[in-house]
């Protein structure tokens, strides 16, 4: 066999290994990059951003002050959770801001006093919910201060963020 005869066949075989792979994955469609930036584009439009999402939390916050302060633990028990999902889309969809970690902020201040506040709550106790909730609230502030935004100062809320809705157990 000649040399230029041993150089076609190697690069024909060169050329069948190549060709190999991008024949067992279905042709791609002329649309499917554009799909791929419209479902990013959408994506980005509807994620709600770290502000919002905050402020949804200090709802959250503020309801479940008055719904432990009023010894209705199921509504309690019902506000912690939707507090917790919260805190879990925060981590989720914004596990760093602006250089903070939010993410690792969050389960490092915030989850100790959740889990406190569970306690409480599963025990029907006032007394540890008070304690649990001033917990949160100063987990709230340090994990202000630790992000550079020590100007917001979260407290225990002294008007109900809804007055539509009934904070007293019972019927």
């Amino acid at each position: 066999m000649s040399v230029s005869t041993r150089f076609l066949s190697c690069v024909a075989a060169v050329g069948a290994l190549t060709v190999a792979p991008a024949c067992t994955q279905p042709p791609a469609s002329p649309w499917s990059q554009e799909m791929a930036q419209l479902e990013t584009r959408l994506s980005d439009a509807f994620t709600p951003g770290l502000h919002s999402l905050m402020v949804e939390l200090q709802h959250r916050h503020a309801t479940l002050w008055f719904a432990g302060e009023a010894e209705n633990w199921s509504l309690a028990d019902y506000f912690l959770h939707e507090l917790e999902e919260l805190l879990e889309d925060i981590r989720d969809l914004h596990p760093e801001y602006d250089g903070v970690p939010v993410a690792e902020l969050l389960a490092e201040m915030t989850l100790p006093a959740v889990d406190a506040l569970e306690a409480a709550v599963d025990g029907m106790d006032a007394r540890a919910f008070a304690s649990a909730f001033d917990q949160l609230t100063v987990a709230c502030n340090a994990c202000h201060v630790a992000s550079d935004r020590g100007a917001l100062v979260i407290q225990r809320p002294t008007a109900p963020p809804l007055t539509n809705l009934r904070y007293i157990p019972g019927r």
